[in-house]
């Protein structure tokens, strides 16, 4: 097994410990063989040696089964990171090692999803089996797709719920901080027709000694209100600069560099201060800096609206972010100093349904009118993207494109 197989291998284990196994992910398998009609579906994770049968629909004897990881079909779909579609394992044309499996078992259909560690690794498989064979579409494995987004969650809860503990605090964040645990993690953001990369958005990650890469929502609540909170946001910004100008060779010296910056900082006008500093001190040029910005975290007074007028006469672009979460103003749109817009995932999950489609539309034909950046957030299908081609979205971003990582690499063209 080669060293990345071994790396796999390893965050694999972190879904094994005991008291992991919640019961509604066998629920989820439910839902997603119901939803295209097959008898059976499993969970599994595969190790170095070995695939773990964690849950199961339709053949719960075999929940807790440990077998050879070359034994199974499953291995494919780990290996690639990418679906495999067995029509019917009786007249299949595939490799006997991977169709054998089934056989043996008297199945004759199957479909195995990649499912995916906070790592970014495969590390196990929904996987659905059939008695008899099925015609399986392309829409079947991009909506079996979205239930392996739902199991992924899941996995995550119980994994911090089984490892984390319960007390992370401030002192624990700013320690972290000190040792230079949270760090830049970059994903993509293209143009949705053709995938060409027009920035990346740095996303903060706590490289935890223990217990891997954390997502923001399991230390920035602990900070948020505090001074740390512009501590991170300001070394996720310098940081982030350094790496996307080491990177120029690769990805180019003109794309955009996006950052979160928590909307209090705009209410300080000492925060405000340090936040032009980092940016006048960053790597990149500050034309190639965008702030994205949460609209519902800042109010309309005068320090806000300085705040917006004095990072945009820095040469700072300032981005609407998360627009369609919760309450938003859209006088806001018009009213505030601002160079574009994000729309929520929240929205872009209908895209393709009439009603979002004639909203996203009104939104995108209002950011064209007014030179304003339009970027739609977790895209996670090709439908999606097709949707948003047909309107006209200019920018996009979501798992389709990439998923987030340590270094801003182009993605593979789709």
């Amino acid at each position: 097994m080669t060293d990345g197989a071994a790396s796999r291998a390893g965050h694999a284990t972190n879904y094994l410990r005991d008291g992991a196994v919640s019961r509604t992910l066998s629920t989820t398998l439910e839902l997603a063989a119901m939803a295209v009609g097959f008898a059976q579906a499993r969970l599994h994770i595969l190790d170095e040696h070995h695939q773990y049968v964690l849950a199961a629909y339709g053949d719960a004897d075999s929940v807790g089964l440990v077998v050879d990881r070359e034994s199974t079909t499953c291995r494919a779909v780990v290996d690639s990171a990418e679906p495999l579609v067995i029509a019917d394992a009786t007249t299949a044309t595939a490799d006997p090692a991977l169709v054998t499996p089934l056989t043996a078992a008297g199945l004759r259909t199957y479909v195995g999803v990649p499912l995916f560690s906070r790592e970014h690794t495969a590390i196990g498989t929904l996987c659905l089996t059939d008695t008899d064979p099925k015609a399986v579409s392309g829409s079947d494995v991009t909506l079996l797709q979205k239930y392996a987004r739902v199991v992924e969650e899941q996995l995550e809860l119980q994994r911090d719920r089984t490892r984390l503990p319960d007390d992370t605090g401030l002192d624990d964040v700013a320690a972290a901080l000190a040792r230079g645990e949270i760090q830049p993690w970059f994903q993509a953001i293209v143009d949705p027709s053709d995938g060409t990369v027009q920035g990346f958005e740095a996303l903060s990650r706590w490289i935890h000694p223990l217990h891997g890469p954390l997502t923001p929502a399991h230390f920035l609540p602990a900070v948020r209100a505090t001074d740390i909170m512009l501590d991170i946001d300001l070394d996720i910004l310098r940081a982030a600069a350094t790496a996307l100008h080491g990177q120029a060779s690769t990805v180019g010296d003109d794309v955009l560099l996006h950052v979160n910056i928590e909307g209090g900082h705009l209410h300080r006008p000492a925060r405000l201060a340090r936040l032009l500093d980092a940016v006048r001190d960053a790597a990149l040029p500050s034309e190639r800096l965008c702030v994205e910005i949460i609209e519902s975290t800042v109010g309309d007074d005068d320090n806000t609206l300085s705040a917006l007028e004095a990072l945009r006469s820095n040469g700072v672009h300032v981005v609407v972010d998360d627009l369609g979460r919760g309450w938003s103003s859209l006088s806001r749109l018009v009213h505030w100093s601002i160079d574009g817009f994000k729309l929520d995932a929240s929205l872009t999950s209908s895209l393709g349904s009439p009603a979002v489609d004639h909203l996203l539309r009104g939104l995108i034909e209002h950011g064209r009118a007014n030179g304003l950046m339009v970027i739609a957030e977790g895209i996670e299908t090709p439908q999606q993207r097709d949707a948003l081609v047909e309107l006209g979205c200019p920018e996009a971003q979501g798992f389709l494109f990439q998923r987030p990582g340590p270094v801003p690499t182009i993605p593979p063209t789709l």
